[in-house]
């Protein structure tokens, strides 16, 4: 359960995250915001999205990343709504990669790949981060 709450409040945190910074036009393009919203988005993908939901999900990632391309049409509140747009495509973007990832090792029924995958991005990551600081 414990879990599951803190699923939500990552989901909740990276909407309302992705907006405030969209928002404010000195705040946009700062790259910790970007890598906060990242986190978050694994979080969520890992967390909060159930077997059921996954195409649904991925779906409406496909359209987000779509329909932010889109946004050079509207001059007026375009630039608001791009700044807003992008870091949602921040934020939902890791989700979906993990979603289907764990679509397509569900699929395969195997837990092996599972392992293997998160012994990989586990490794990967830690190597980034040492490397970075």
């Amino acid at each position: 359960m414990q879990l599951q709450k803190f699923g939500a409040f990552s989901f909740l945190a990276g909407i309302l995250i992705a907006i405030f910074f969209g928002i404010i036009p000195s705040l946009r393009n700062l790259t910790w915001v970007a890598v906060v919203l990242m986190i978050l988005g694994i979080l969520v993908g890992l967390l909060n999205i159930e077997d059921k939901n996954i195409s649904l999900f991925l779906l409406a990632a496909i359209s987000l990343v779509a329909m932010s391309t889109s946004l050079n049409a509207m001059p007026v509140i375009g630039d608001l709504l791009r700044a807003i747009i992008i870091n949602l495509v921040q934020f939902v973007g890791p989700a979906a990669l993990v979603v289907s990832i764990v679509a397509i090792v569900r699929v395969s029924n195997s837990n092996w790949i599972w392992n293997l995958f998160l012994i990989f991005f586990i490794k990967k990551q830690i190597i980034y981060l040492i490397l970075k600081s």
